[in-house]
């Protein structure tokens, strides 16, 4: 039996409709989103409301999913809320006190606090100034209804750009490739949260790309890897449908290597600001799955930017069986979703994953429709 999809929708809320944002789940199961677009290349906050304009700089919202078991009472729909913005313990400039509104920014989690970087200020789409592309350390204090601000300054860092990918694993947050103030990107660069010390790594096979997308995870026995799919380069990526890219972080090396298609659906397409998340699970049928892929962009828009293109609406696994080889045993399996009650086909989405009870739970928020409005959706996917 080929594995099931379910999709749920959780949420719901004009308030958090938007694209080219980022959102994170924490542990506990709070879905916090940030950044965005409400209107083409007008970065948002979390506003109190889009349409009289009324927005608190570096406020997020947030939803909270929860237990499964609370998440799953009955058929009402969960709230958001907005957390308000304060500053941090180690705040010192009045100019820096918190993040300003972006497009294309990144958002990782660690220990319930928020770090971002990156993105585009404004209707040029140029990247933000150094300072504020930098670095920022929000921690959530949800009972007081706050996010504490702290602009981390650490030298060396990437190139400010948007639309890049991030990700992070033991501690360390890596950014990768996106749109510098003109072209697109390859290199590879890590964040130490400890240390805050950046560290310049081996750029990714060519082409220079936005709109990729990171997992981060563990192959035995070679240990940490991120695992690369998708992407823009002036058209969709990979050529190759199917091919994925692996960066092994002992050997700061790349591979590229070549899943076996399923055997009745072949391999995911080329597609660009799609969904790419960490997958476990509990069933023993899926006990070698690494990775979820869902949705995203199929052909960009002749409008570009300003305009919605085509889009999926499918999901596949990424699996690797145990093998000695990291060219072997790698593999792609379609997952069956029931097309009636599936959120239909967008990009330009944000994606989380966390852990409950050792299964993934895996969200998607907003994005572009093909009507070229921005959702306001949060679903959530199931695969058993």
């Amino acid at each position: 039996m080929p594995p099931i999809g379910r999709w749920t929708l959780r949420a719901k809320g004009p308030h958090s409709a938007r694209s080219s944002h980022s959102i994170v789940a924490t542990p506990r199961g709070q879905v916090v989103v940030y950044g965005g677009e409400f209107k083409p290349r007008t970065p948002v906050d979390s506003a109190v409301s889009q349409e009289r304009g009324e927005v608190t700089r570096g406020s997020v919202h947030v939803v909270d999913l929860g237990l499964r078991s609370a998440a799953l009472i009955g058929d009402r729909l969960k709230t958001w809320t907005t957390l308000s913005p304060s500053r941090g313990t180690n705040a010192s400039s009045k100019d820096l006190e918190f993040p300003v509104a972006r497009v294309g920014p990144s958002m990782v989690v660690k220990d319930d606090a928020l770090y971002i970087w990156g993105g585009r200020g404004g209707v040029d789409m140029a990247p933000l100034d150094p300072g504020q592309a930098g670095v920022w350390r929000g921690e959530l204090t949800a009972g007081q209804g706050h996010v504490a601000w702290d602009h981390i300054s650490a030298e060396g860092g990437p190139e400010p750009r948007s639309y890049h990918t991030t990700a992070i694993i033991n501690g360390k947050m890596y950014i990768h490739a996106g749109c510098p103030t003109t072209g697109r990107l390859s290199d590879l660069h890590s964040f130490d949260i400890a240390s805050q010390q950046w560290q310049t790594l081996a750029p990714a096979p060519e082409p220079p790309r936005g709109g990729t997308s990171l997992v981060p995870t563990t192959v035995q026995p070679f240990g940490p890897v991120l695992i690369r799919y998708g992407g823009f380069s002036g058209y969709e990526l990979p050529k190759e449908a199917g091919i994925v890219d692996v960066y092994v972080v002992q050997d700061d090396k790349w591979l590229t290597v070549t899943p076996t298609a399923d055997s009745e659906h072949g391999v995911p397409g080329a597609r660009s600001v799609h969904g790419f998340q960490p997958f476990k699970s509990s069933s023993p049928s899926l006990s070698s799955a690494l990775a979820v892929l869902f949705y995203g962009e199929r052909d960009a828009s002749s409008l570009g930017h300003a305009g919605a293109g085509t889009f999926w609406n499918d999901v596949w696994l990424l699996s690797k069986t145990n093998s000695s080889s990291y060219a072997d045993g790698w593999q792609w399996t379609k997952v069956i979703t029931d097309s009636s009650s599936a959120p239909e086909g967008r990009g330009w989405f944000a994606s989380a994953e966390w852990l409950e009870d050792g299964a993934s739970r895996i969200v998607m928020h907003g994005g572009l429709l093909s009507s070229n409005e921005r959702s306001d959706e949060l679903w959530e996917l199931q695969i058993e």
